[in-house]
């Protein structure tokens, strides 16, 4: 099992940081919708699944990309006003509002409709609320702030889970690793467990840019949350990473995601995916790129019947860690090589051959 899952809290109580903002849910008692706004990975979508939890409601999770049209609103409407088969009441979770575009004007007057008539809770969350997009919106919403977790908060929690999982750690790496994910809980359990090695903790200088990360996510939880294709292509217009990249985030999350059927479906379009990656680089027929773009984005996005409704933690690649260790560890040899080759005053070719015999009386 992954860290973000092992770790991920199982009470209200567990959480990390803005203990005000979910104190100030609760007493608001859900007496109008509330809008919940801050950065990414601070924990919005997950208190409402805790606070759920503590109240016994159900969650019925919808993403606000891939609910445009008024169709797919009218169905939330609907649930919005039934509980559910249990007699128990829901929360509609309206997750990314601030994904809607400025072209969506209907689905915005849908919305407020849906605010109105319905029975159950309403909890919206967003990055931005004072995006010029969500004007309307604001009016009808208790706004609540979600703040950046300290960052000695975070550096604490990392060096429970070293403790727990009996990792060699440097404080000084577990703060580094703090810092820059900037507030964000998620991206600094993912950063840890991508630098884990024979229990041993890495160097926090192999990590890859936080802002480039963040985009990844974004991307995969869009394709694994729609069932549309034009926002699955949109999606890959706008990367900022090679498809090659994005194939291997799609691979380790989809295991997360989707169930079933629906699994074996979408494994089965990455199984297609991979052999037309190995044609092009193999024939460098580049014309094929256009069909392995389609199947790692629209072909994941249409093989599952329903979109799932649930709060899911997204993982880094293991392949890519992996592959970004070797790459480190590699660099790092070649530089100890270099400087046996010019201390000893020989050749390469005879320290990476004499390398076995070295290793047994020097630190390589």
């Amino acid at each position: 099992m992954d860290f973000l899952e092992k770790y991920k809290p199982k009470k209200l109580e567990e959480m990390i940081g803005n203990k005000k903002a979910i104190e100030e849910i609760l007493k608001n008692n859900f007496k109008k919708p509330l809008l919940l706004y801050g950065s990414p990975g601070v924990g919005k979508t997950l208190s409402c699944y805790l606070i759920a939890k503590k109240l016994n409601f159900e969650v019925y999770e919808i993403n606000a990309s891939d609910y445009r049209d008024l169709e797919s609103l009218k169905k939330v409407l609907l649930i919005s006003k039934q509980y559910s088969i249990f007699g128990r009441k829901r929360i509609i979770l309206i997750d990314e509002i601030d994904g809607l575009s400025i072209h969506d004007r209907g689905a915005t007057t849908e919305l407020i409709k849906i605010f109105k008539e319905s029975k159950n809770p309403i909890i919206l969350t967003a990055n931005d609320a004072y995006d010029q997009k969500l004007k309307n919106l604001r009016n009808y919403c208790k706004l609540i702030s979600f703040s950046k977790v300290p960052y000695p908060s975070i550096a604490k929690y990392l060096e429970k889970i070293c403790k727990n999982e009996k990792i060699e750690y440097d404080e000084r790496i577990l703060k580094n690793i703090a810092q820059r994910c900037n507030g964000d809980v998620r991206a600094s359990i993912l950063d840890l467990e991508s630098l884990i090695k024979d229990n041993k903790l890495l160097s926090s200088d192999l990590l890859s840019p936080r802002d480039l990360e963040e985009n990844i996510f974004n991307s995969v939880r869009i394709i694994l949350k729609t069932k549309k294709i034009d926002i699955a292509k949109d999606v890959m217009n706008n990367l900022d990473r090679t498809p090659e990249d994005f194939f291997w985030w799609i691979e380790e999350n989809v295991g997360r995601e989707y169930k079933g059927e629906d699994l074996k479906k979408v494994l089965n379009y990455l199984s297609l995916a991979d052999i037309f990656r190995r044609r092009i680089m193999k024939r460098q027929d580049w014309i094929l790129l256009r069909y392995y773009i389609d199947f790692i984005s629209v072909g994941v996005a249409l093989a599952k019947k329903e979109t799932y409704h649930k709060y899911v933690a997204y993982g880094f690649p293991t392949y890519i860690s992996k592959m970004g260790i070797m790459k480190a560890k590699k660099k790092e040899m070649e530089e100890k090589i270099e400087k046996l080759r010019n201390k000893m005053h020989c050749s390469k070719k005879i320290i990476v051959e004499e390398l076995p015999y070295l290793k047994q009386f020097l630190k390589l």
